[in-house]
């Protein structure tokens, strides 16, 4: 029908747009310290969405709120593949950090969004894939993840053994790289550790 064709091609638009901006992305995956700021790229993208859906007051409210879900989802989703790309082979902790703040300001947006009639927090889950992850990765809570692994209660849930895997073998080529450079023994400890979590969830990933 023509409402759904209106959708598709305002979703197809949005899409079109947020891609754009992306592809501005210039990530140093290597990087040492964070900016202590959102990417350029980032806030200028969350501008764009501002102003765009502020114009969208001429639009039937269930229409805006499904153009504004299916962006932010589109957003998520292109973020958390940025992440999981298999080219991108190392990550550093700085880096991950620099990331953790563009994605705090697509939260932030979401928590402000200019479309009215969303329940409470409903926008902002559509980050909540990629907050988990990013959470459990800079806080190294590995031993909560395991032990709550498969329970309602775990503050971890959304992530997949999977993904988490994916992320943190990039982390830890990292660390083998930087190691190869500095010397064996730097970090053993850390290394141990991150060799006991990943056997472990590779099982849970092939249980």
């Amino acid at each position: 029908d023509a409402r759904s064709e209106v959708e598709q091609k305002i979703d197809d638009a949005l899409r079109g747009k947020i891609e754009e901006f992306l592809e501005l992305s210039n990530y140093d995956w290597e990087l040492a310290n964070p900016s202590g700021r959102a990417s350029d790229h980032i806030t200028d993208l969350m501008t764009f969405m501002q102003t765009t859906f502020l114009s969208f007051t001429n639009l039937p409210p269930v229409l805006a709120r499904h153009v504004c879900m299916q962006a932010c989802k589109h957003l998520a989703s292109r973020l958390m593949a940025m992440l999981l790309d298999p080219d991108l082979k190392a990550i550093s902790m700085g880096a991950l950090e620099q990331f953790n703040l563009d994605v705090i300001q697509c939260e932030l947006f979401t928590s402000q969004c200019p479309v009215p009639g969303f329940e409470n927090g409903t926008l902002t889950m559509t980050f909540a894939d990629l907050r988990q992850l990013l959470d459990l990765l800079m806080s190294f809570d590995w031993t909560s993840y395991l032990a709550d692994f498969g329970q309602e209660r775990n503050k971890y849930v959304r992530v997949k053994p999977t993904t988490a895997i994916a992320v943190l073998e990039k982390i830890m080529e990292l660390d083998r790289r930087k190691n190869s450079f500095f010397g064996k023994d730097k970090n053993k400890d850390r290394k141990k550790l991150l060799d006991t979590v990943l056997k472990q969830l590779r099982s849970l990933a092939h249980a």
